[in-house]
C-alpha cells in the first residue's frame, strides 16, 4: 500500500514529499511514478494568476490511501475527478464516506481544509484529475463578495448533506482532456492550463449559484427530504435497460409533489432530472464499451436503446463523438 498523509496547502511541497517517499525523481514539477506504485504521473503548476494546480493521470498498481488532515488554516480545493473503479473506491469528506464499486466516478466538488479529505483506491483504479488550490481571498475574487458571503455558506451547508458532487458532463470532460493532452515540451504550458482552469472555475461556480438559488426557493427542505432524493437517484441509475422513469412515478416514490421533486432534485444534483439521467446513461454506455465486453449496438441495448441511430445521436451529444469512433479509439 502507498499511504500518504499531509496538511500543507502547497502542491509543490505535496509533490516533492510524494517523490521523496517513492524514491522517485521530480523534474520541473512532473513526477513520473515508479510502477510499483502506479503507471502515469502527478504534476503541479503554479499559474501566473497565483493559483496552484495539481494534475493526476495514472493507474494505481497497489492500494492507495491519500489523506489530507484538516487544518485551522482555511483554504479550498476544487476537485475534478474522473476515476474508473474496477474494484472499490472510498472517498471521505469530513465525516461522510462515499463508497463506489465497479463504475466510473466522474464528479466535480469543492472541499475545505477545515474538514478531513481522503480517498482509498484499489489496484487497477484509473485516475484522471485536476485539483485547484484556492485561498479564501482568491475564492472571494472568483465568486465576488456577495456570493462569497451569502452563497458559499449555503453551499457548505448543503455539502454536509452530500449534495454537492455533480457529474462531469461533456464540457467538463473536454477541458480535462485538453489539460491532460499537454506535454512537458508544450510552449507556454502555464498559459495552456490556466485558460482551461479558468473555464472550469467559471462553470463550477456559476452552477453553485444556480443550485443554491434553487435551494433557497424551497427553504422548507428537510434533511430527510434530501436523503430521499439521494435514494431515488440511486434507484434511477441502477438499471438503464428499461424506459426512463417518469417524473410522476419518481415523485410518488419520494412521496412529494412533482414540482417539489424536480426542484429538490436539481438543488441536490445541480442538473434537471432527465438531463442528469441522460448524462449517467451515456456514462454507463461508455463504461460498457470500455470493458471490451460489448459492441456499440450491445452497449446501446444495455442502456435502453433499440434504435442504434438514436443511441448514436445521444452519445454524440454527451461526448462530442459517435459511439463507433469512441469504440474504435478504445481498441487502437
Amino acid at each position: 500500500m502507498f499511504r500518504f498523509e499531509y496538511t500543507y496547502p502547497d502542491y509543490e511541497l505535496l509533490v516533492e514529499a510524494m517523490a521523496k517517499k517513492m524514491n522517485a525523481r521530480l523534474k520541473e514539477g512532473w513526477l513520473f511514478m515508479p510502477e510499483e506504485y502506479a503507471k502515469g504521473y502527478i504534476r503541479y503548476l503554479k499559474l501566473p494568476n497565483g493559483m496552484q494546480v495539481n494534475i493526476i493521470n495514472c493507474t494505481a498498481t497497489t492500494d492507495w490511501y491519500f489523506h489530507r488532515i484538516k487544518s485551522e488554516e482555511e483554504y479550498y480545493t476544487l476537485r475534478f475527478d474522473h476515476i474508473t473503479v474496477p474494484d472499490k473506491l472510498e472517498v471521505g469528506v469530513g465525516e461522510e464516506l462515499l463508497k463506489r464499486k465497479n463504475e466510473v466516478f466522474a464528479v466535480a466538488y469543492l472541499t475545505s481544509s477545515v474538514n478531513d479529505w481522503l480517498y482509498h483506491a484499489a489496484p487497477g483504479t484509473s485516475i484522471k484529475g485536476v485539483n485547484i488550490l484556492i485561498t479564501k481571498e482568491e475564492l472571494g475574487r472568483q465568486l465576488g463578495i456577495e456570493m462569497m458571503e451569502k452563497i458559499l455558506p449555503s453551499y457548505i451547508a448543503l455539502r454536509n448533506k452530500s449534495v454537492t458532487m455533480e457529474p462531469l458532463d461533456s464540457f467538463y470532460m473536454q477541458l480535462l482532456n485538453e489539460i491532460m493532452d499537454e506535454e512537458p515540451d508544450t510552449p507556454f504550458p502555464e498559459l495552456h492550463v490556466m485558460n482551461r482552469v479558468q473555464l472550469l472555475l467559471e462553470r463550477f461556480f456559476n452552477r453553485i449559484k444556480d443550485r443554491v438559488d434553487i435551494a433557497d426557493v424551497e427553504s422548507n427542505f428537510k434533511p430527510e427530504d434530501i436523503q430521499t432524493i439521494i435514494e431515488i437517484e440511486k434507484q434511477m441509475v441502477a438499471d438503464f435497460s428499461g424506459k426512463p422513469p417518469s417524473i410522476n412515478n419518481l415523485s410518488r416514490k419520494a412521496a412529494m409533489s412533482a414540482t417539489k421533486f424536480k426542484n429538490l432534485f436539481k438543488a441536490v444534483f445541480g442538473t434537471p432530472v432527465y438531463e442528469y439521467y441522460q448524462q449517467r446513461r451515456m456514462q454507463k454506455a461508455a463504461e460498457l464499451m470500455k470493458e471490451n465486453k460489448y459492441s456499440v449496438k450491445e452497449a446501446g441495448l444495455k442502456v435502453g436503446y433499440t434504435n442504434t441511430s438514436n443511441f448514436a445521436a445521444a452519445f454524440k451529444k454527451q461526448f462530442n463523438q459517435l459511439p463507433q469512433d469512441y469504440y474504435v479509439n478504445l481498441n487502437n
